[in-house]
Formats: C-alpha cells, sequence, structure tokens
C-alpha cells in the first residue's frame, strides 16, 4: 500500500487496505488516521466509515463509533456480523446496571 500511495495519495482503496494492515496489527490510531485520509478523499464510503468504527471502537470510543456506524448505514452499508457482535460487546459491558 506505501507504494501504490507513494505513486497515488489519492487512491482512497489504498488508504482503506492501509488502514486495515494497521487494524490487524492492533494499531488503532494508525488505522483511524489511514481510514481519515480515505474519508476526506471520498466522504461516501460507507465502508471506511465502519472500519473507523470498530477501530475507534476497540479504543473505547463508543460515541465515535456509534456516529460512525449511523453514516455507514445512510450511506447503505450495514455492519459485518463480527463487527455488530463486538459493538452489541461494548455496549453491555458499558450498560448501566
Amino acid at each position: 500500500m506505501n507504494r501504490a500511495l507513494a505513486l497515488n495519495p489519492k487512491l482512497t482503496e489504498a488508504w482503506v487496505y492501509r488502514g486495515a494492515a494497521w487494524f490487524d496489527k492492533q494499531d488503532y490510531s494508525r488505522a483511524i488516521a489511514n481510514f481519515d485520509e480515505a474519508l476526506r478523499l471520498n466522504p461516501r464510503l460507507a465502508d471506511a466509515y465502519v472500519n473507523r468504527g470498530v477501530a475507534r471502537l476497540m479504543q473505547g470510543g463508543l460515541a465515535e463509533a456509534e456516529a460512525d456506524f449511523a453514516r455507514s448505514q445512510e450511506l447503505g452499508g450495514t455492519l459485518k456480523p463480527e463487527a455488530e457482535r463486538l459493538w452489541r460487546e461494548v455496549k453491555e459491558r458499558r450498560a448501566p446496571r
């Protein structure tokens, strides 16, 4: 991805894929930064909102994740089953008892 972005820094898919690679390495801050750049270039990328939302969720940003998930749905995106499961688990853990 680095080489692709060096050749064309406006390649939104490369930003998303590189964000996913950082996510897989559990470097959520870098993942979010890459998803941010993809969304700056194309604010209608529903999947980038989902990916950024999951990364924010992993950092404890429940409100930010919720906003990203809502924006993704507005654009016609859907949560993957793994993301939906994680979202439910985090919300349940944070619910007042």
